[in-house]
């Protein structure tokens, strides 16, 4: 089920995909090198939506408040991040879309407003960039006011050290234009500290529309729509996926084939359970929880009883043995769409939520990945900084215009699915900062699956070196 891939690997590479519409709007479609992974989906070089927004920019500059909202006198506020191409003023005219259009004019309106000027600062070391913020942050001169910074290195450590601030009294988080996965990735006990204007890629099943219907059962997209999409019906059509199609006693078709541990954590934290968290929210083991546990034993039942997830892992990536049929449905991120469609030009692809569990009341993608703007508690200007970042970005106009684009890249079925997904997307990614969180969570994968031992007794065995961990990690937090 997994590609063999490091998740430390995987964080490294996804850690490029921050999803604020300044921070990369011309990104493609590979992890390696995205800097955006919403609009690497192709959101901002919309030309039917042109017009519409050059227009949007405009009146958006002129009409900025005028109210006195602190001056600058010259001074620059810095913008950090860890890639090239974040400025849409440094790109060349022919290359900018609606969106780069729009997000200078809001740049230029800001500068004036507040009287000063907008940088964006690159510090490319991704491995020592924490330390970077640290180091000058203590020698009283932080490398940036705001600054993109992953959850995990956030929650707790660099909150708890007080390196960055909460905008609960910066910005009035009650209107609607804030989005949910802001709220729902950038808080922390109770306070918000993550900005961001668009969410990253959620996770979901692309599957093979030809295939389904020749298995005569229901379309996952019909059930997603009726509400019926659950556990059952995804168990029930990968079971009818799974054949052995020329006789030879080897399984040539699985019902389902994706990353291990992603497609777990849609099915852990889906049903309300959780790697790291209790119900309050506080950190604390919880992959002994009777949600988590159910969780998991849906994947050993599907992994040894129903044998319907692809084994043994493919050597070449999940995403190859999809293409090549090896699976009726793949769990992946939308960005994947693009490769996915060009190796299956006259395969007509699905794409939908992971099913409903049992204790859910929606359907939600989870996701591991996720990274912010927040602001240096040492910046000079912290208040203004955070204005200027709200200011200058698109909020609700990047979903007009993800969704623009989308409508050429989808079906109608899997364009609904995509849209809804903008807003249902949580984060599952917190006990990354866990010390060894990240390896114990392998090794329970690789237990109740290739090990056949049962999640109650997997889960206890690394329990005492999980907790180990949190208590690392909370005192390193201090």
């Amino acid at each position: 089920m997994r590609n063999g891939n490091k998740r430390s690997l995987m964080v490294s590479a996804a850690a490029l995909m921050v999803a604020f519409s300044v921070a990369g709007c011309g990104a493609n479609n590979t992890t390696n090198n995205t800097t955006n992974n919403t609009t690497s989906e192709g959101a901002t070089n919309t030309d039917t939506a042109a017009t519409t927004n050059e227009t949007n920019a405009t009146n958006t500059a002129e009409n900025a408040p005028a109210e006195s909202a602190g001056d600058l006198k010259g001074a620059t506020i810095k913008i950090g991040l860890w890639w090239d191409g974040a400025d849409p003023r440094l790109m060349e005219e022919k290359d900018r879309g609606p969106a780069e259009d729009e997000q200078i004019a809001l740049i230029e309106a800001a500068e004036k407003k507040y009287n000063g000027k907008i940088e964006f600062v690159k510090f490319g070391d991704y491995g020592k960039y924490v330390e970077n913020l640290t180091t000058t942050s203590l020698a009283g001169d932080p490398f940036a006011d705001v600054v993109v910074l992953e959850l995990f290195w956030s929650f707790p450590g660099l909150v708890n050290k007080n390196f960055i601030l909460p905008i609960d009294d910066m910005l009035d988080l009650s209107d609607s234009k804030y989005i949910p996965w802001m709220k729902n990735g950038g808080s922390f006990q109770g306070k918000q500290y993550g900005f961001i204007d668009s969410p990253p890629s959620p996770y979901g099943i692309f599957y093979n529309k030809k295939l389904v219907q020749q298995l005569g059962v229901e379309d996952p997209y019909e059930l997603q729509k009726s509400g019926a999409w659950t556990w059952d019906k995804f168990r029930e059509l990968a079971k009818a996926a799974t054949k052995d199609q020329d006789g030879d006693g080897k399984t040539d078709v699985f019902g389902y084939i994706g990353d291990m541990k992603v497609s777990t954590e849609q099915f852990v934290y889906g049903n309300k359970g959780s790697f790291d968290k209790d119900e309050s929210g506080a950190m604390k083991f919880s992959m002994d929880s009777a949600n988590s546990i159910q969780g998991l034993q849906l994947v050993a039942d599907m992994y040894n009883v129903d044998k319907s997830i692809l084994q043994p892992a493919p050597k070449d990536g999940n995403d190859k043995a999809f293409i090549a049929g090896k699976s009726v449905m793949y769990g992946g991120f939308s960005w994947e769409l693009g490769g996915l469609k060009d190796n299956m030009k006259d395969t007509e692809l699905g794409y939908v939520f992971f099913p409903k569990a049992p204790n859910a009341s929606d359907y939600t993608s989870y996701t591991p990945y996720g990274n912010m703007y927040m602001v240096s508690k040492y910046s000079k200007n912290p208040e203004i900084a955070m204005k200027i970042m709200d200011e200058i970005s698109l909020h609700g106009k990047n979903k007009e215009l993800a969704v623009e684009s989308w409508k050429n890249q989808y079906t109608p079925d899997a364009l609904d699915t995509r849209t809804q997904m903008y807003d249902k997307i949580d984060y599952s990614g917190s006990y990354i900062a866990i010390p060894d969180a990240d390896k114990l969570v392998d090794s329970v994968l690789k237990d109740i699956t290739e090990g056949k031992v049962a999640p109650a007794t997997a889960v206890e065995k690394v329990k005492n070196q999980f907790d180990a961990g949190i208590a690392k990690l909370q005192a390193d937090s201090k």
